[in-house]
C-alpha cells in the first residue's frame, strides 16, 4: 500500500517538473513583447471600426488628414442643390425690365391715315414699350411701314413710334377694275406675314373696292375679299 502511494506522488513530481520547465521556457518570448502592449491595428481600413484602446466601446479611426464626413455620411440631409441660386435668380426676374426686341423686320409704306380710336404711340413694336405719346380720334398720322402686328408711323416732333393698326383707318375705299401685270397671292390683311387666301394670276382682271397701304383690297367673284400688292397691277 505504502508503495503504491510512493509510487503516484513520484509521478505527480515528475509532471511538475515538466510543466515548470514548459512555463520557464515561454516567459521571455512573452516579456520581450512587453507588458502593456497594445494590440496591432497594422492592415485595418482606416475607415474600419476598431477599438479605441484594445477593449470597450468602439470609436471610428481616421488618418491625420482625412477628409470630413460628407452630410449624409454625418446622417445630415443635405440642402436643396441650387436653392440659394434659384431663390436668387427668381428675385433678378421680379425686377427685371420687360425685353424689347431690337431688331425687327419692318415693311415700307407712305399713307396718311385716319386716327378712329383714343390708343398710345410705342416706342417699340411692343405694347410693353415706352408710350411716345397719346393718339385722338379725327386726328390724321403718317404710316412709314408696318410690322408682323404694328403699323411703324412718324410724328411731328421728329420721333418713329408704332400703333395698333386698329387704331386708324388704313382704306381708303375706291370701284374699280384693274388688270393684273404679275400672279400675287390673296392675303387676309395688308402686310407680307399675312395668311394666304387664295392667288390671282397675270393678265386677268381684279375688282379692287380699297387701297390699304401698298396694298390694294379685292373682291373676287367667290365673294371672297383679300388684299395683293399694288406692284402686282403696275
Amino acid at each position: 500500500m505504502m508503495n503504491d502511494r510512493n509510487s503516484a506522488w513520484v509521478r505527480i513530481a515528475a509532471c511538475a517538473s515538466v510543466l515548470g520547465a514548459a512555463l520557464y521556457a515561454w516567459t521571455p518570448a512573452a516579456s520581450a513583447a512587453g507588458p502593456s502592449a497594445a494590440p496591432s491595428d497594422e492592415g485595418v481600413p482606416e475607415t474600419s471600426i476598431v477599438p479605441a484602446d484594445g477593449g470597450g466601446p468602439a470609436a471610428t479611426q481616421a488618418s491625420p488628414g482625412a477628409a470630413a464626413p460628407s452630410p449624409a455620411e454625418a446622417g445630415m440631409a443635405p440642402a436643396p442643390a441650387g436653392t440659394a441660386s434659384a431663390g436668387a435668380h427668381r428675385m433678378a426676374s421680379a425686377h427685371r425690365a420687360p425685353e424689347v426686341p431690337k431688331h425687327f423686320d419692318v415693311e415700307s409704306a407712305d399713307a396718311v391715315v385716319k386716327v378712329v380710336k383714343v390708343d398710345w404711340v410705342y416706342s417699340e413694336p411692343v405694347k410693353t414699350s415706352k408710350h411716345l405719346e397719346q393718339l385722338q380720334p379725327d386726328k390724321f398720322v403718317r404710316v412709314t411701314g408696318s410690322t408682323h402686328y404694328f403699323l411703324r408711323v412718324h410724328l411731328r416732333n421728329g420721333e418713329t413710334g408704332y400703333i395698333d393698326p386698329a387704331s386708324v383707318d388704313i382704306l381708303k375705299p375706291i370701284d374699280k377694275i384693274f388688270q393684273l401685270s404679275h400672279n400675287a397671292a390673296v392675303l387676309e390683311k395688308p402686310n407680307k406675314w399675312s395668311k394666304k387666301l387664295s392667288e390671282v394670276h397675270q393678265g386677268h382682271n381684279v375688282h379692287v373696292i380699297a387701297i390699304s397701304l401698298n396694298y390694294a383690297q379685292i373682291r373676287m367673284r367667290s365673294g371672297l375679299e383679300g388684299f395683293i400688292p399694288l406692284s402686282s397691277m403696275e
